[in-house]
């Protein structure tokens, strides 16, 4: 097999991670290895197969160029694999779907025939193998040595050296496999003559007939079989675990009453639940003190763009709005407090106003939202630890109106 930049890509995760893969769908370690590299190779097929398209080729540069290098890795620790309703799963399965549109199930079948895997494990595998093809690209991109010009022709020569890891003729474009026809030489028989004598004949029926007739009267007089039904065991569901961000159990999703009597189902934990409550009890009031923070928007690094994980929820938040039209919020960005000040303001308001203008793209009207940077002020964990800065980079609201 030819060399290739992805051919050992597998290798790079994590013991533990896999180890719960593979639990999780009741499969060994090295088969949930060998899918990981074929879904790999998949991806990577699909991409060369639409590398002339220069739209499709400048959409994937830039979402590589904005892939964190430890995307797939950080989905693997947060358990984000199992989980079906995972946000990382649904932005995954928007790259899987652009390259591969209605071949996708073909393409899912033909690789868990290959790999003995079930169609749900291979599926998830498509998305880690696809966010790892963003993120490696991605660090290609960053480092120079690729980009858009470039690009059709790296992901041509990566998916010929993979080809071997695929079902033999599988093609990512059509989603076929090669079967071989086996042509079978006939098997001339000789026919051997026996002479019997004519008054055989008369004997062979009689014999039958009374085969017949015994079998008749054996066949209608035995008991008819009495079924005896076997319950299936109830398996209880096991509800999704939910996790923020930055890695924290937000709890299985449950259903929350909405002023307008809907219902909206959130994680039990979450900062949507903690809205809503604020909202619908009479007792509060809006004040200037009770932030809520999301915990499930990501940006990309330095930036005030939204990761697409992050619309599970803000589609919530919107939902809310939507059915309690007299709710107004400040939308509140903040950062920790590394690097220079004045930067960390402006990354601040850019990112607060990014939110607003996401919400207002899914319907809500204008005036019932303001966005406000905030900087490195009113910090809510230490900034001399990576996990307080996590905290603190933050995108929080305001019930200014009810």
């Amino acid at each position: 097999m030819p060399d290739s930049y992805f051919s050992s890509l597998s290798n790079l995760f994590p013991t533990s991670a896999v180890q719960s893969i593979a639990g999780h769908f009741g499969a060994s370690e090295r088969t949930v290895l060998s899918g990981i590299q074929s879904s790999i190779a998949a991806v990577l097929g699909g991409l060369a197969q639409k590398s002339n398209d220069k739209g499709f080729i400048g959409q994937i540069a830039q979402l590589a160029s904005s892939t964190p290098e430890n995307a797939a890795t950080s989905a693997l620790a947060h358990d984000a694999l199992t989980n079906p309703n995972s946000s990382f799963l649904s932005g995954a399965n928007q790259l899987l779907t652009s390259t591969f549109g209605g071949k996708l199930g073909s393409i899912t079948d033909a690789l868990s025939s290959q790999t003995g895997l079930r169609s749900t494990a291979i599926s998830t595998l498509l998305s880690l193998g696809g966010t790892t093809v963003l993120s490696l690209l991605g660090n290609k991109f960053r480092d120079g040595s690729l980009n858009a010009s470039s690009l059709p022709g790296f992901l041509q020569k990566e998916s010929a050296a993979l080809q071997g890891h695929l079902p033999v003729g599988f093609s990512a474009g059509t989603a076929t496999v090669t079967t071989h026809k086996v042509d079978v030489n006939p098997v001339v028989a000789q026919t051997v003559q026996v002479e019997k004598s004519r008054s055989f004949w008369p004997w062979l029926l009689g014999l039958l007939v009374a085969a017949l007739l015994l079998g008749y009267w054996w066949f209608h007089s035995r008991p008819e079989p009495v079924a005896v039904a076997t319950p299936a065991p109830v398996v209880a569901p096991v509800p999704p675990k939910i996790t923020s961000s930055y890695g924290a159990d937000l709890g299985s999703l449950v259903d929350v009453k909405l002023c307008d009597g809907s219902t909206l189902r959130v994680p039990e934990r979450g900062m949507e639940g903690k809205l809503i409550t604020f909202i619908e009890d009479p007792a509060h009031k809006p004040d200037k003190t009770s932030w809520f923070d999301f915990d499930r928007l990501l940006f990309d690094t330095d930036s005030a763009t939204l990761q697409p994980q992050s619309t599970d929820q803000l589609n919530d938040v919107a939902a809310t709005l939507k059915a309690c039209p007299n709710i107004h919020l400040n939308v509140g960005g903040y950062t920790d407090n590394t690097g220079d000040a004045k930067h960390n303001q402006k990354l601040s308001q850019d990112r607060a106003d990014s939110v607003v203008a996401q919400l207002e793209t899914m319907g809500i009207a204008p005036n019932r939202l303001v966005a406000k940077g905030y900087g490195d002020h009113n910090p809510v964990a230490d900034n001399s630890t990576e996990e307080g800065r996590a905290l603190n980079r933050r995108i929080s609201v305001l019930v200014t109106a009810k």
